[in-house]
């Protein structure tokens, strides 16, 4: 007799299996993670970028100096001061293959620390500097 009351529960209640559902929510939340696309540091520093006609695209990876209207210097979204540049992009420059910097002045900063931060970045070693623009 207690049999049949036990079929009787269940079929009075019904279960509803979630596995399905989980699995579904898992795999969306890793495709969202997946797809994310990154911000790195240096997008978010408020530079105006000169605009250019022949601009070249770059690698994302490349090491960045970045020179705010302000004047201050960032290095990969790391203030840096002028006379170190030299020497941190060194430590960076050693563990790539290429040695290209990429340089993102504002385009209100004077031509004339726009040369010195580019010749400190030479003294790194960097074989290349790629000034970016915006387009």
């Amino acid at each position: 007799m207690n049999s049949r009351r036990t079929r009787r529960l269940s079929r009075l209640n019904p279960r509803l299996d979630l596995t399905p559902m989980i699995d579904v929510v898992f795999l969306l939340i890793i495709f969202f993670m997946v797809s994310t696309t990154f911000i790195s540091p240096e997008a978010n520093l408020p530079v105006d970028l000169p605009r250019s006609q022949t601009s070249q695209l770059q690698s994302a990876d490349l090491p960045t100096v970045t020179i705010t209207k302000d004047l201050k210097i960032f290095l990969g979204g790391t203030a840096v001061k002028e006379a170190d540049i030299a020497q941190a992009l060194q430590i960076r420059l050693a563990d790539q293959d290429e040695s290209v910097v990429v340089l993102r002045a504002d385009r209100t900063v004077p031509h004339g620390l726009v040369v010195q931060v580019m010749d400190q970045i030479k003294r790194s070693g960097a074989r290349r500097i790629a000034i970016a623009t915006g387009g």
